[in-house]
């Protein structure tokens, strides 16, 4: 209707909706960078983030098929290939059950765990998520949180007086999620932007206590991966010299040589580091094999490997009632003990035990979860988007210290590490082929100006 002045303008019409489901959007990513903060501290955290997240992002998903949230068009040709191997799991787990005439639901536990996360990394691929914006701040938080709790909540000694741990983490996965959170403190440092001072102190002093955390619980787990993480990050250094990189070296010296000196002089750690090679020379394959921790170890392999050959389409589902239906010359080299261990426990390797479980489609899946994520990371790191690149980066650190310490034990047969790799790996996935900023970065544009002066 016009007025005798003229035309009106329409009057502005408020759509309530779309302003809460952009806070509403805001909130779920910083939940969702918050898995790692009380990771060993408090129970089932880990899987009620991956859960209840999951919830929202498919809620938000549902809403933007009635048009509600914006749609994200583009060609992701590792779209598909993600969700496939993060159905792997489940699918391994069925068809191996199929075969064997025999579904046992608890099989599907941890499976489900990658089922879950396919929501979250679809929702963080449409919203374009930076997760490494969140993961900067809350690994080296975790660390500190972690330090607090074992200073002022005493822990059950379960695994011996020495060994640091916590009332459900036992020392293998408290040593290398704290070596992992750690090595994600270090390379975030001038990750994304020039890092205050204080907040570099803070990143590094997050460094040192994941090295300390991990020396203090003796686990050897996951330290294989520290030369290979501080190639990966020197690496990725020479593309951006003007990135601080002299600091960088600075900073990888200094973490070094701390990392080194609480190996050397913890008494308890050296030990270990000792012990464990001499065991691997003394190890015989004569006869019944030694009763040591890396004894144990090759025996299991061995013990798998026969296994394997006995059946390996089907696999043998639960191995917990498998004795009488081994291979007659397994008795002859594995000790009693030990053939109870790997039955019940699992084969201290996670690609192992899933492939005396669920035969070669475990065998496969398994390799996916760790294989298909590195390809993308790696691929990722050319990314012409220095977002994509650094989430990129703590993608091939966080998956490498995973898979390093999955060589020497089971990572997903705990629910809550089940739950946390599902989740960090559907988020940095989704980062590093969609992430995207929408201002230049300012630091990198000053040094640009300045180079061209």
């Amino acid at each position: 209707m016009n007025s005798p002045g003229g035309p009106t303008l329409p009057h502005p019409t408020h759509y309530p909706v779309t302003f809460w489901t952009t806070s509403g959007k805001i909130i779920l990513q910083i939940f969702l960078g918050l898995a790692p903060l009380f990771l060993v501290t408090i129970r089932s955290w880990s899987s009620a983030v991956l859960i209840l997240g999951s919830f929202l992002c498919l809620l938000y998903l549902l809403c933007q098929k009635c048009g509600l949230l914006s749609d994200f068009n583009a060609n992701l040709t590792f779209k598909p290939v993600i969700v496939f191997t993060l159905l792997g799991p489940a699918c391994a787990i069925a068809f191996s059950s199929m075969l064997r005439g025999k579904h046992v639901w608890p099989d599907y536990d941890s499976a489900s765990r990658f089922l879950v996360a396919i929501a979250i990394f679809l929702f963080a691929i449409r919203e374009r998520i930076n997760i490494a914006k969140y993961l900067q701040y809350t690994a080296p938080s975790s660390l500190t949180l972690t330090l607090l709790h074992q200073l002022y909540f005493p822990q059950p000694k379960v695994w011996g007086p020495y060994r640091m741990s916590t009332y459900f983490a036992d020392p293998l996965v408290f040593g290398y999620t704290s070596l992992t959170l750690g090595l994600i403190s270090l390379i975030s440092i001038n990750l994304l932007t020039k890092d205050s001072k204080p907040m570099v102190t803070f990143k590094l002093l997050g460094t040192t206590i994941g090295f300390y955390l991990s020396v203090m619980s003796e686990s050897r787990t996951g330290w294989l991966a520290v030369p290979f993480v501080i190639t990966i990050w020197l690496y990725q250094q020479k593309r951006f010299k003007d990135n601080g990189t002299r600091f960088n070296l600075w900073a990888v010296g200094l973490i070094m040589v701390l990392g080194l000196g609480l190996l050397a002089f913890s008494s308890t750690g050296h030990q270990r580091w000792t012990l464990a090679f001499q065991e691997l020379l003394d190890y015989s394959w004569v006869g019944i094999a030694p009763d040591t921790s890396i004894g144990r170890r090759i025996t299991f392999l061995r013990i798998a490997f026969d296994m394997f050959r006995n059946n390996p389409i089907m696999g043998f589902g639960d191995t917990s009632n498998k004795l009488i239906s081994l291979p007659p010359h397994i008795f002859a080299y594995a000790p009693k003990e030990s053939l109870k261990i790997a039955l019940t426990s699992g084969f201290h390797n996670e690609i192992v035990t899933n492939t005396i479980r669920f035969g070669i489609a475990g065998m496969v899946s398994t390799v996916m979860l760790f294989a298909i994520p590195l390809g993308v990371f790696v691929h990722q790191l050319r990314s012409a988007s220095r977002v994509q690149q650094a989430n990129s980066l703590i993608g091939v650190v966080f998956t490498l210290c995973v898979f390093i310490s999955s060589l020497s034990t089971e990572v997903f047969d705990l629910k809550y590490m089940a739950s946390f790799y599902a989740l960090m790996i559907a988020l940095l996935c989704a980062s590093a082929i969609a992430a995207h900023e929408p201002k230049p970065l300012s630091h990198f544009a000053g040094s640009s100006a300045e180079s061209n002066k």
